[in-house]
């Protein structure tokens, strides 16, 4: 075998784990098969949407999603020892209540890193920036806090 080869082998092999990671759904999401694991899920999300949790930015009005929601799956799973025990229709509501936090929390998820191709100032040549979302998050209302404070002591001085 060329020595080409053989790197080409061991760099494929080296990438199955980080496909087999990819596929993970991200901590905190929901996949519920079990009141009780629906019991302790819930309990992780909710936990998680408290200032220094990974879902900390969620905004209010999807907070009362996810809260009806959770509510929704809980009635549904109580009348049931686990999912494959519901009918049909509850097990569709089930999975939609699920995705649809799935998608709030995939969203707002503040390990959730975010790149993008800027150019400094000064020159043409793009460079590849990425930070988490919790970070850009955090930034952007620091600007937001200045630009107010900012705007409040122009007007206060009569500038």
């Amino acid at each position: 075998m060329t020595m080409l080869l053989r790197l080409s082998l061991a760099g494929l092999i080296a990438l199955v784990p980080a496909f087999a990671q990819a596929k993970e759904k991200p901590a905190g999401a929901l996949n519920v098969e079990t009141k009780i694991q629906f019991d302790e899920q819930a309990a992780a999300v909710r936990a998680q949407l408290d200032v220094g949790g990974r879902y900390e930015f969620v905004l209010p009005a999807e907070r009362k999603t996810i809260e009806l929601r959770l509510e929704q799956m809980e009635l549904l799973l109580s009348a049931a020892t686990n999912a494959d025990d519901l009918k049909d229709k509850q097990k569709v509501d089930l999975m939609v209540a699920q995705e649809e936090i799935n998608a709030i929390l995939t969203k707002r998820d503040g390990k959730r890193l975010i790149c993008e191709q800027v150019s400094p100032v000064g020159s043409h040549r793009k460079i590849q920036q990425c930070g988490t979302y919790a970070d850009r998050e955090r930034e952007r209302r620091e600007s937001q806090k200045y630009m107010r404070e900012t705007n409040r002591r122009m007007i206060s001085k009569g500038e």
